[in-house]
């Protein structure tokens, strides 16, 4: 064998374990990939096993309820059977087991009939509601307007309508310019935003709930407002009013606030007062929100006093003294005449 050979060969050895040396990382690497797969594959399958157990709870959970529903509705028509043939069996106490054997068949029917409402937790809520009031306040900050808020009722559409000016001294556009969110007029005074307020639905829902009508007076209109704040909406812990109808002025004391704070633009509390007291009285309304400590926050609602109440007043005003002076003069006459009598 030559040197040449020699050389080749060992050359053809050096090739050989630099192949080797290269195969054994590639083959850990396949190893690492594969075991990587297995794992993602894992995790997918742990996943879909989380999701089909979440949703089978889910369905066991309404099956529960459901059940339970069905639970009292036999319950209550049990015993509204069992005042029917006590009523049937018992002739002294009769008429009383008959209504109650009435009012137990009834609640079973709406009990079993009437599905059970969904409630939404209040920060799912208030964190929907926050993402559009942030909106709102955003349109308002760039457009620089002012720090008012005007609620305009309309009366044609039977709604009201929040108008933000752009300039201090503002007028209030007409019905139909309220109609636009962006309202542009011939006059500069009247131009700004217009929004639905926050508390136009809950007036409708306020107003399919009430007794008897609307009131149309500042005392009433405030106490039909604070009970629905914490009666009807439990959007409150406590609210107060104090009404001052002369100034033409009423103020809501709200505490332990539920549902978004005095900051939030167009809060719904204040929102809701101020569209009863627009739609109650007929008459735009200003709106101021004082901040206290933690979330209680006060509401003031003002709006224009009628001269014609004013100049009502003055009349009946100066007609009694009128009539105090006629019959001042009538007296005196009366005592003249009596004197000239006795004289003679």
């Amino acid at each position: 064998m030559s040197a040449d050979d020699g050389r080749d060969r060992e050359l053809e050895l050096a090739n050989g374990e630099a192949h080797a040396t290269v195969s054994a990382p590639n083959g850990g690497d396949g190893d690492l990939g594969r075991a990587g797969t297995d794992e993602t594959d894992a995790d997918r399958a742990e996943l879909a096993d989380l999701r089909r157990e979440n949703a089978r709870l889910r369905q066991r959970y309404e099956a529960l309820r459901r059940g339970r529903y069905r639970q009292t509705a036999v319950a209550l028509a049990a015993l509204g059977v069992a005042g029917l043939l006590g009523g049937a069996l018992f002739p002294p106490v009769r008429e009383t087991l008959v209504v109650l054997g009435a009012i137990g068949l009834f609640a079973a029917a709406v009990t079993r009939y009437l599905s059970p409402e969904r409630f939404i937790p209040v920060g799912v809520g208030s964190s929907v509601f926050g993402a559009h009031a942030s909106n709102h306040a955003a349109v308002v900050d760039e457009l620089g307007l002012q720090d008012v808020a005007v609620y305009v009722p309309d009366a044609d559409r039977g709604d009201v309508r929040l108008f933000v000016p752009e300039h201090r001294g503002y007028a209030l556009p007409d019905a139909e310019a309220l109609r636009d969110t962006f309202v542009v007029t011939d006059d500069d005074l009247a131009r700004g935003v217009a929004f639905d307020p926050s508390g136009g639905g809950l007036f409708d829902e306020f107003e399919r709930s009430l007794d008897g009508p609307l009131g149309d007076d500042p005392e009433t209109l405030a106490r039909q407002a604070t009970d629905a704040l914490v009666e009807l909406f439990e959007l409150a812990e406590t609210a107060t009013a104090e009404t001052d109808a002369a100034d033409g002025r009423l103020t809501v004391r709200v505490e332990d606030c539920r549902f978004a704070s005095a900051e939030t633009f167009d809060t719904p509390v204040a929102s809701f007062v101020a569209v009863v007291v627009a739609r109650g009285l007929d008459a735009p309304v200003v709106t101021e929100v004082a901040a206290g400590e933690e979330m209680d926050f006060a509401v003031t609602c003002r709006w224009d006093v009628e001269d014609g109440e004013e100049v009502e007043s003055s009349a009946g005003a100066a007609s009694a003294v009128e009539h105090e002076a006629d019959a001042g003069a009538v007296e005196a006459e009366e005592a003249e005449t009596e004197t000239e009598s006795d004289e003679r």
